[in-house]
């Protein structure tokens, strides 16, 4: 195979999910987790940020959780500007009576919360580079230690009524695969897509990108580490995570490579989708076709 490497205009479209309540979603999205409805179908919504899509729900009425070993999301995490942004996310959960959990990962703060079907959300807020830390393989240091609660709602700005901001973006996905050591997974996104290597923690966890040490596509296996129970129709579950790529000759160049590497894939137009190999779903589009 040739040495491509993945186009560095890479950055994160929605996230698509199915929800067994769409009504109670949305009450959930807008209300709590502060982002902005964009579009809405009888069946269907999109939400994020000004024209910004974050996240698109699918309603499947009655769905149900999947069983934990499923591959699919382990967390969706929307990048907000500032620490306070954090802290306000935080404060709305609270004020809705949901539970929190609070991380200093060293390279970012977050706040993870849960959405009514058990999808997971991480607000983070990315350190300034100056504090990171770094492995002996010049990767940087990821840990996850507690933040103190009232440390957070103490962040100047934090008692100002405010849903997500409009610089809002997602910062990465992290998904749930089902092989052993990660041996599979890696070689399909740094081999196959010709991500980097931007973060690993022992065989449970590793992330990808494209440029700057920012993991946009993170994996773990802690799930699942020796296979899974896919999730079934019925359940509330990952459908795909957007992918946009700067221009529609990325996409030509991407399906070039992986039809040289004998990796199945599809192409519509401008698009392109393609499993890893848990099953998780990827849609590349061109950012000039959307």
């Amino acid at each position: 195979m040739t040495g491509y490497r993945m186009d560095r205009t890479l950055t994160l479209g929605a996230v698509e999910l199915t929800v067994a309540d769409l009504e109670r979603s949305l009450h959930y999205y807008t209300h709590i987790a502060g982002f902005q409805l964009l579009h809405r179908e009888a069946q269907r919504a999109q939400l994020g940020v000004e024209s910004t899509v974050l996240v698109d729900l699918r309603e499947v009425p009655g769905a149900v959780a999947p069983p934990p070993s499923s591959p699919g999301l382990s967390h969706l995490a929307p990048q907000v500007p500032t620490r306070a942004d954090v802290a306000r996310f935080t404060r709305r959960h609270l004020d809705a009576g949901l539970d929190v959990d609070l991380h200093d990962h060293v390279v970012s703060q977050s706040c993870y919360a849960t959405d009514p079907d058990g999808h997971t959300i991480e607000a983070t807020w990315v350190c300034p580079r100056d504090d990171w830390q770094w492995t002996d393989e010049g990767l940087p240091v990821v840990v996850a230690t507690p933040i103190e609660l009232q440390d957070l709602l103490d962040e100047p700005g934090a008692s100002t009524p405010a849903g997500l901001p409009s610089a809002t973006k997602l910062g990465h996905v992290q998904l749930k695969v089902t092989d052993t050591a990660l041996t599979h997974t890696k070689r399909f996104y740094r081999d196959v897509l010709g991500l980097e290597i931007y973060a690993r923690l022992g065989e449970k966890f590793l992330g990808f990108g494209v440029a700057d040490y920012r993991s946009l596509l993170v994996v773990t296996n802690r799930f699942s580490p020796q296979g899974g129970t896919p999730a079934g129709p019925e359940t509330a579950r990952l459908l795909g995570v957007g992918v946009r790529l700067g221009t529609a000759e990325a996409i030509e160049a991407l399906a070039a490579h992986l039809a040289e590497a004998d990796h199945p894939h599809q192409r519509e137009g401008d698009s392109l989708t393609v499993q890893d190999p848990s099953g998780n779903t990827l849609r590349f589009f061109a950012r000039e076709a959307r």
